[in-house]
């Protein structure tokens, strides 16, 4: 497998440039261009101003296209972030969803919308209801709680669809 320290240093040899000209060109240290060259920096943000001014595809430079003058486009992955989570008890979580789909559902009836409409208010919702629940990351499982008549009567309504049960 060909690496970026092969291409860039295959593509400087036919241009003829040293890494201070490279360097300058691009708005960088030599420190830098050494790095790539080394093959200690292989993701630089420089990559797209050394390939241009070298006058090389990105991909051919990264090692995804064969020709230098290829112009595929290179994929462009959104960087990824792992957080370990500790959710709130199955109780709390219940209790949020419900009070978020009520207060969805007093702004315009839940039977009336497209499922996709719902799904997108209650995840700009859902980081606020989350941070009402901070008290009870640790609770002790309980029996899911009893709801009073009229809660149980607008949730059964809005679970069938009856809009004059809920009013």
């Amino acid at each position: 497998m060909v690496t970026v320290a092969e291409r860039l240093g295959e593509a400087m040899a036919a241009q003829r440039v040293s890494q201070s000209g490279l360097a300058r060109a691009v708005g960088a240290t030599q420190g830098s261009i050494s790095l790539i060259l080394l093959g200690k920096t292989t993701n630089s943000r420089l990559l797209p101003k050394i390939a241009t001014f070298l006058g090389v595809s990105l991909a051919w430079l990264l090692g995804m296209a064969d020709d230098p003058s290829d112009d595929a486009v290179v994929p462009v992955l959104p960087p990824q972030v792992m957080l370990p989570v500790v959710l709130p008890s199955e109780n709390a979580l219940a209790d949020m969803f419900e009070g978020l789909l009520l207060v969805i559902d007093e702004l315009q009836p839940v039977r009336e919308r497209p499922l996709d409409d719902i799904a997108r208010e209650l995840a700009q919702l859902l980081p606020t209801g989350m941070s009402q629940l901070q008290g009870r990351l640790f609770e002790m499982p309980r029996p899911p709680r009893q709801r009073t008549t009229a809660a149980k009567a607008k949730t059964q309504a809005l679970a069938s669809g009856d809009r004059e049960q809920q009013q």
